[in-house]
Order: structure tokens, then sequence, then C-alpha cells
């Protein structure tokens, strides 16, 4: 017999921890050390990505000292972002005429990067709706190992979460700095754990 709905039991919710956004059996607060990084860390944010549950932007969030996380989107004006650029920023994002930034000169190295966090689709859409982001100097990389983001598909190898390209940065940029390594073991750490949790998918029976 079907209970009306008054009488229906509520659906039990998992308490979350409001400083990571996952559930508190998952949190990952405990696992992130702070990096005292010197080079500034701008996450430009599709609203998209703000809860998804392996999501890499909560990792630098919560593990750079110098870092900041702006709301972006393809249809909202970017001008008030734009504003707040520092001096010497460049943007970080695989453009046509970007250079390698292993190759820059010293006095040429930006100390800041922006970043853009989202699906390969939702970053090359705010790139291309934003004069202003294409005006900043582009810089890239060449990942020298494939990305760890085994249960998300990414549209080429070069497509890497968000937290990768921010720590091959920042060892470029100062190799001196301690703890780097340590945010990529709690990204890998995130991953297993959500992959332990996701069912494989079924294979097809043979004709």
């Amino acid at each position: 017999m079907l209970l009306p709905t008054s009488q229906r039991a509520a659906p039990a919710h998992r308490p979350a921890c409001y400083a990571c956004c996952k559930p508190r059996v998952a949190c990952i607060c405990a696992s992130i050390e702070r990096v005292a990084n010197q080079t500034g860390i701008i996450i430009l944010q599709h609203p998209r990505e703000r809860r998804h549950a392996v999501g890499t932007e909560r990792i630098a969030r919560l593990g750079l000292a110098t870092v900041r996380v702006e709301p972006c989107t393809p249809w909202a004006d970017g001008a008030a972002i734009r504003a707040r650029l520092p001096p010497r920023t460049a943007l970080l994002y695989p453009a046509a005429r970007a250079r390698q930034l292993a190759t820059l000169p010293a006095d040429e190295r930006p100390r800041h990067l922006v970043v853009l966090d989202g699906t390969w689709f939702h970053a090359q859409k705010i790139y291309d709706a934003h004069p202003w982001l294409r005006a900043l100097p582009p810089v890239s990389l060449t990942p020298g190992t494939p990305s760890r983001y085994r249960i998300r598909r990414e549209p080429q190898a070069w497509c890497v979460a968000t937290i990768e390209p921010i720590v091959d940065a920042l060892r470029i940029l100062e190799p001196q700095t301690r703890g780097l390594d340590g945010l990529l073991r709690c990204f890998s750490a995130m991953i297993d754990r959500q992959a332990a949790f996701t069912p494989a998918p079924a294979r097809r029976a043979r004709a």
C-alpha cells in the first residue's frame, strides 16, 4: 500500500562539510596541508563546477595560501573580475599564441595566473566569451604524465583537472615551495575514494 505523501519518510541527508563541500564521511580537509605559494592563483569557476563531486578547485582553495576563486560564466559581464586582476597576470590556457611557461625568462614570468575551472567545453566557452581574457598574455604547459582524473573523461590528453596545471605551474615558477606534491596526493585519494563508490559499467554480452 502506498502511503500518502504526508506520511512518507523524508529522504535522509548526509551531513556535509561546508569547507570542502563534500559529505562529512568523504571530507578531504584533514588531508590537505597548506602550501605557502607566492604566485597568486585566480580561479574563474563555471557555476556547474561548484558542487561537482570530484571538482578540484576545492583542493586549491583549501591548500594554497594565495588563491582567489571568482564565479564566471560566458553570459555575464566580467568587467568586475577584470578590474580586480593585478599587474603581471597571465592566463594559463592552451591558446594558439600561448608561450610555454617553462621557457619564459625570469623577468617575463607572471606573478599571477588565471585558471579556468570547468569542463573543457565550459572553459572554452568562457574564454571565447570574454575579450579581456583573450587580451591577457597566455601561457601553457606540456603535461609530463597522463591526468590522474581517471573517472572523468576529457577530450584531449592535455585536458587535465584544475589542480594539476596549477601544481605544475607552481613547480616551474617557485621550485623552492614545499607541499605541492601533497595537493596531488589529496587529489589522487579523492579520486580513489570516488571510484570505489562508482559502479563499473556493465559489459555487453557477446552475440
